[in-house]
């Protein structure tokens, strides 16, 4: 099996996007209270942060310095134990202020982030529901769920603990900064000397950690791609015997992730550290120098405990700022990768003015002709190549071919789940274009051969979450399909648990349930898409007469490769290549002799040979 992933999957792109940005704040501007309170407790805790340096300061050369000289008089040591009370006081307050400052800071930029993922979730879902059938042929699921889910969790980082966070990390350094300069210029230049060091060795970490980061991605996107596929194909795999081949191989993926993982671990090992040393020395040197000072009466003891306290505000911010430039690069990484999703156009549009005109199911196609690749640069490829023909209202027709002649094709285009590039499709004489998608569908419902539970129960499932359509409905659209008697042979009848996918039932109850759903919406046209193909021999006899009560008094279009099922359908249109190459009832196509009688004699004399050896 191939390796799969997009190249979107290892795209990193810039930690600051000013295009994405702009496309974000959008989500902020409703939640402008949170930014506001959320930047003034942010500022807030860094303005006590910077000022708590200050209260130590006059603290030791204030009441510590009085209380430590001997000759201090009993009324000065008094006046010096009550202000260092005072002192004390307002350090803990400081300290208190700031707790809460950080928790309203920390609180109020989370829940803004949850409130824009939520925001983002919701329109990214949304906008993927309206997206016409052709944009799925060409995402899979599973990447489409990684960009309605992480790649928006990365994105809500960015207003977590993203730009603004960042911001006052900044301004934190810079307040350190001028307070230090103004405490003592000596001092400072060597911290302000440390500063291009440490730049350095973030720029030379960003480097690294960008291609050990992409390199994670790329093999993340294959260990799941794997997954993904071993998985839905267990089947294969236990029929086959090839469990220990299949895990040999995820392991082999796996450990290609856990090495690039190491590398990604190695750089982040190696960088803090050097980033504590390169604070160390610096303090050391603060240590050398200022003890120095001290020594040659040039400083005082609380301006070098000061300092000694601000050195830590300048590194800690610069390191947290290199974790967080990984966090917004990757944000808007997941950034350009959902927007690109919601930039998808709709080319399957409602038009400006729709018209609503009451269905009663006469179907025209006239001279359709579709290709599925006509967007593209290449040469259309031909799927329908003018296909005409008129089913009238209460009919039924049944679409004959052999694999790729353009039956299911007929039936995408004719609920516009594509639209045509040449030739119209008219439901009562109106264009189904000018109609609104949602009222052309509503006329339909639809029976695939792959009938698709939901997880839930057996009476959601038939009425797919309507709760106008009644549960008496749902219990008479079962039993006119004959679904009745098995949903009450389970434990809880129609309220009986259906596992995902309806792993639970056979391929015939599952059938028989999507005739119950397509019934209970009452179509005024019903479409079934090889819907007998999985029921047993049995069950069909049924179902024929489930059919003829379905279709009385509707529009039914029916796709069959069992011709035994189509008999009595009004007309039969026979396609070959994207071609109607013959039309009319089944008696008349016998009479004909052509590709329909050669195909029903076909499949008569290969029913008879089976059931002679079977007896």
């Amino acid at each position: 099996m191939a390796e799969t992933y997009h190249d979107d999957d290892e795209f990193l792109g810039k930690a600051y996007d000013a295009r994405l940005i702009k496309r974000l704040i959008p989500y902020a501007r409703p939640y402008l209270g949170l930014v506001l309170f959320g930047t003034f407790f942010m500022l807030f805790a860094a303005a006590c942060e910077l000022g708590i340096p200050l209260i130590v300061k006059e603290t030791i050369n204030g009441p510590f310095t009085v209380l430590g000289e001997s000759a201090t008089g009993e009324a000065a040591k008094e006046a010096a134990w009550t202000k260092l009370g005072w002192f004390a006081f307002g350090f803990m307050g400081l300290v208190v202020i700031q707790f809460f400052a950080r928790f309203g800071n920390t609180y109020l930029f989370q829940k803004l982030g949850q409130k824009a993922v939520l925001d983002l979730r919701q329109d990214a879902y949304a906008h993927i529901q309206r997206l016409p059938l052709r944009f799925f042929d060409r995402n899979p699921v599973g990447r489409l769920v990684t960009r309605v889910t992480s790649d928006v969790e990365a994105i809500g980082e960015v207003f977590a603990s993203g730009l603004v966070q960042l911001a006052g990390d900044a301004l934190t350094v810079l307040g350190a900064l001028a307070l230090m300069l103004m405490l003592s210029w000596q001092l400072a230049l060597f911290v302000v000397g440390a500063i291009p060091v440490m730049a350095l060795l973030t720029w030379i970490f960003r480097g690294r950690a960008r291609g050990s980061f992409r390199e994670m991605r790329v093999k993340l996107a294959v260990v799941n791609s794997f997954l993904n596929e071993t998985i839905q194909g267990w089947r294969i795999t236990r029929i086959f015997g090839t469990e220990k081949q299949m895990a040999k191989k995820f392991d082999e993926r796996s450990a290609d992730y856990r090495e690039s993982t190491y590398r990604t671990v190695f750089n982040f090992s190696i960088f803090f550290p050097i980033v504590e040393i390169a604070g160390t020395i610096c303090v050391m040197l603060v240590v050398w120098w200022g003890t120095r000072s001290i020594f040659n009466q040039t400083l005082d003891y609380g301006t070098f405990f000061a300092f000694f306290l601000y050195t830590p505000m300048m590194f800690r911010p610069i390191r947290e700022m290199s974790e967080k430039y990984n966090v917004l690069q990757s944000a808007m990484a997941s950034a350009e990768r959902l927007f690109r999703i919601l930039d998808t156009k709709n080319d399957v549009a409602d038009p400006a003015e729709a018209k609503a005109p009451p269905i009663t199911g006469e179907i025209e196609f006239r001279d359709v002709w579709f290709s599925y690749n006509a967007t593209d640069d290449s040469e259309p490829e031909w799927v329908l190549k003018g296909v005409s023909f008129k089913v009238p209202s209460g009919s039924s027709m049944a679409l004959v071919g052999a694999t790729g002649s353009g039956k299911t094709t007929i039936i995408s285009l004719l609920m516009r789940f594509y639209d045509i590039q040449k030739g119209s499709i008219l439901i009562d004489g109106v264009d189904i274009r000018e109609m609104s998608k949602a009222h052309l569908r509503e006329s339909f419902s639809l029976v695939l051969q792959d009938v698709f539970l939901f997880a839930g129960t057996v009476l959601d499932n038939v009425r797919l979450g309507h709760s106008e359509i009644s549960r008496e409905q749902v219990e008479k659209a079962a039993r006119i399909v004959h679904a009745h008697e098995f949903i009450m042979g389970l434990r809880d009848g129609y309220d009986a648990v259906v596992a995902e996918r309806g792993a639970t039932f056979s391929a015939g109850q599952r059938q028989l349930l999507a005739f119950a759903r397509a019934l209970a919406f009452e179509p005024k046209i019903l479409v079934l898409d090889e819907a007998t193909s999985n029921i047993d021999s049995e069950t069909e006899a049924l179902i024929q007469d489930a059919l003829t009560q379905m279709m009385h008094g509707r529009t039914a279009v029916v796709v069959a490769h069992r011709l035994s099922t189509i008999t009595d359908s009004d007309n039969i249109l026979v396609l070959h290549k994207g071609q109607v190459v013959e039309q009319g009832s089944h008696a008349e196509l016998l009479q004909q002799g052509g590709r329909y009688a050669k195909l029903y004699q076909l499949q008569f004399a290969n029913g008879t040979k089976a059931e002679t050896k079977a007896g």
